[in-house]
């Protein structure tokens, strides 16, 4: 194997262990912002809360943004994963491509579901908080937010989603598929 080989290997496990770190402060960076924002309202700051509760539109889009970030850090660690684990010249010792396997089998779909449900919870918290403060004597104030609550929550749902199928898709991934199947005949 050449040295960029195994410098580039090298690299790839120091990028997994870097993005595990990175997933992390991201999920704790969404439950502070997220208790912050909601723990507001008990906390007198001088101002209504009633008259600053249009913020509360907001945290779906943030939970949402949190969300992809995310996201894109648990699909590169498995990128990594898989290709370490399954590819021959990555220089994974046996135990590190067994283990890749049986991470695979029992992939644990817990934390991104975690994530969605509590993008989803949030959203419906506040959903809750901005229909208690509205003044719902106009049609399109009922209508705007009928059609933010719709789309936010369709939105987080077809996020994670489309995520799972990014994970499987990632751990169907085999070495060298295209020059298998030109020789098999």
């Amino acid at each position: 194997m050449e040295e960029n080989d195994r410098e580039f290997l090298r690299a790839l496990h120091e990028e997994k262990i870097r993005t595990q770190n990175e997933r992390t402060q991201l999920i704790t960076m969404k439950l502070a912002f997220i208790t912050v924002l909601f723990g507001l309202s008990s906390v007198n700051l001088g101002i209504d809360i009633a008259e600053i509760f249009w913020l509360l539109y907001f945290v779906p889009l943030v939970a949402i943004s949190y969300d992809l970030y995310i996201m894109s850090a648990d699909s590169r660690i498995k990128r990594v994963g898989i290709f370490l684990g399954r590819n021959p010249v990555s220089l994974a010792g046996k135990a590190e491509r067994e283990w890749e396997r049986f991470c695979n089998s029992y992939r644990d779909d817990m934390a991104p579901s975690a994530n969605m449900f509590f993008s989803t919870i949030v959203t419906l918290g506040a959903a809750a908080f901005i229909h208690s403060l509205s003044d719902w004597s106009e049609r399109y104030m009922r209508l705007w937010f009928a059609f933010w609550l719709v789309v936010s929550l369709t939105a987080v749902i077809i996020l994670w989603m489309r995520h799972q199928m990014l994970i499987k898709n990632i751990g169907d991934y085999e070495p060298f598929e295209r020059e298998r199947r030109a020789t098999v005949p």
